[in-house]
Formats: structure tokens, sequence, C-alpha cells
């Protein structure tokens, strides 16, 4: 998925290890991000149970490997792996120069036709549970720090003047349009739909309730209604790093099905959070990828029978990594993961 996949160097160590010959095309042919393949071979190694269709944004509308600038206006630079945003372009702009911006005209930066074909074909020939991947890399909190800069957009949220609503109605009505885009072309095809990431916490929230309530619920809404009308039986995933369990009731009221990433911090409860809130939301992450997935086959089989005995009572949990799997995790603890997964996560 965009927020729990494999990482380029993993992926290719992975296929070599399971025997499975030559890497397919990159999905994302610029490949300006730190995952570029999709593997279905891998999946049905596996024995995974979902499989993903995309719209293209993400490849055609963010920068190329190396860096440079997207379609937002943002310039990016390569550190590692990883691309960061060097200079963002709204530091000095106010509410009415948001009017001129150049926003993306999403239009010419997709891909209707693989989404259309991919989404009916997994439908209609196979028994996955289809996920509609997000349209974009990052939702309108972390989108309007990239563009305004993440101190000036902290002072913008503390001020609450008519800038900051206006843009984040801006990167919103973007985000919008593109999911009514997805929506048009497979919705009918979709289980699951994963909204942007949009990262509010690490070891404590970044930003309170009350901001998250005044400036960025309105914006979600907005985007969970459009997908709500389009497919009704579609379930919707939301993600967010850290320890949320102070926004996860604004997430159900919002809409929200699906919880990703449920990340394994310390103080974070597992047992606590499926008593309180596992009737209304269903889990998916949790498996740590810092500490367990770089231990011994026990450590990994271990760390699914805890997840498992936490989050999977009563249904509701989609076992899957807490983030992305990095280029630091074995091979074989992948294919332990989900070998343990198979034979721990059984139900009677």
């Amino acid at each position: 998925g965009s927020t729990y996949g494999l990482t380029d160097p993993l992926y290719h160590v992975l296929l070599k290890k399971l025997g499975l010959g030559s890497a397919v095309a990159p999905f994302r042919e610029r490949r300006g991000h730190s995952v570029n393949y999709y593997d279905d071979r891998i999946l049905e190694a596996l024995d995974i149970d979902v499989r993903h269709t995309w719209l293209g944004f993400t490849d055609l509308a963010g920068p190329p490997s190396g860096g440079g600038m997207d379609a937002w206006g943002i310039e990016w630079v390569q550190e590692g792996l990883y691309l960061s945003p060097s200079k963002s372009p709204l530091t000095d702009l106010t509410a009415d120069g948001l009017d001129d911006y150049p926003w993306p005209d999403v239009e010419g930066l997709i891909r209707r036709e693989e989404l259309g074909a991919r989404a009916r074909y997994l439908k209609e020939r196979t028994d996955y549970a289809v996920v509609g991947r997000a349209v974009d890399s990052y939702g309108p909190f972390e989108r309007a720090s990239q563009l305004r800069g993440f101190e000036n957009l902290m002072v913008d949220l503390a001020i609450g003047d008519e800038f900051t609503n206006v843009l984040i109605g801006k990167v919103t009505d973007v985000l919008c349009r593109l999911i009514e885009i997805f929506m048009d072309t497979a919705g009918p095809y979709l289980d699951i739909f994963e909204l942007p990431g949009d990262d509010y916490a690490g070891q404590n929230p970044i930003i309170s309730p009350r901001m998250f309530d005044r400036f960025f619920a309105p914006a979600w809404q907005r985007m969970i209604s459009l997908i709500k009308e389009a497919a009704p039986d579609c379930k919707i995933m939301f993600h967010s790093d850290g320890r949320m369990e102070t926004f996860l009731e604004r997430l159900i009221d919002l809409g929200v099905d699906v919880f990703h990433c449920l990340e394994p911090l310390p103080n974070v409860d597992m047992h606590v959070i499926k008593q309180t809130y596992g009737d209304r939301l269903c889990f998916l992450g949790a498996i740590d990828i810092k500490e367990a997935l770089q231990g011994d086959g026990a450590h990994v089989t271990a760390e699914v029978q805890e997840r498992i005995q936490a989050l999977a009572p009563g249904g509701g949990y989609i076992l899957a990594p807490a983030n992305h799997l990095q280029p630091d995790v074995p091979p074989e603890n992948v294919v332990t993961l989900y070998e343990a997964a198979r034979n721990l996560g059984k139900y009677s």
C-alpha cells in the first residue's frame, strides 16, 4: 500500500530469495519514491489477500528520482533512499495570491485507463480484496506544510487567520478532484480506499485536537463524503504515524473504517485501543519494523503472535507492517512474517 510497501532494495533481494526471476517494470516509471515496484508474484508467494490499483498521480506529478520540482511547485532533493522537500513555494504568499498560484492540473497527470482496467480485472477475475491506492502521498496537513514550510504553517495554525483556511481548501480541492476521477473510473470495483497519508503525531501529537477539528476535519469530511457517495460499500482507510489515540474517535465520526498504522511506540497499549475502538474501527498494520523485523525468526513470530492476540479477537485486524518495509529488514523475515500470520491467524 501507499504507506506499507516494500522499499526498492528489499524488493530486489526478496525477489531473489523467493526465486521469482527478473523484476517487473516499476509502476512509478520516474522512480521518485522509495517504493516503486508492485509485484503480484510476491503477493501470491506470500499468500496475501489484497491487491492494489492506483491513479498514477503520485508518479506523474511527483519529482523524478534524484530530485527536482513536482507538480505542486515543491522542490525536492535526494537524501539516501528518500526525497525531502528543499524549497517551499508559498513561504511569502498572502491569501489573495493563492487564487493565482498554479495548482496541479490533475487531468494530464493520471492514468485513468490503467486504473480502470486493473480494478475491473481484480474485481471480476479474482477473489482478492481490491484496494484503491491513495491518490497522493500526502494529505492536507503535510502537503500544506511542504508548500508553506513547516514552521510557517505551525504559526499559521496558531494565528488561525483566513490564509490558513484558504490554503488548506486549495490543497483539498486538488485531492477531491483526484478522488472524483478515481471513483468515476474504479469506484464500483473497490473494497477499500486509502486516503492520502497525513502524519499528525510522533511520540506525541504534532497539533492539538482543536486545531484538527477547526482546520483539517472539514477537509477530510469533503473527501470522505465523495467516496461514500460514489461507493457506499467501500471501506475507507486513514494513515497517520505516531500516537493517534486522541484522534481515533474523531476519525470514526468522520466516517473512517480502517486505521493505519497503530505504530508500536512506548506506552501504546494495543489491548486497550482494541477494547475501546475495535467495535467501530478496523486496524491495519501494527507490525514493528524497527526491532522485531530486525531480529531472528523467533522474534518475528513472537511479534505476529502478540499483535494477533491484541487486535484480532472478534475480527477487525489486517496484519501488515506499521510502515514501509525498509532495506535493513532481512528478506527471510518477510517470508517468516506472513508464514506466521497464516499459522497463527486462522479463525476457528
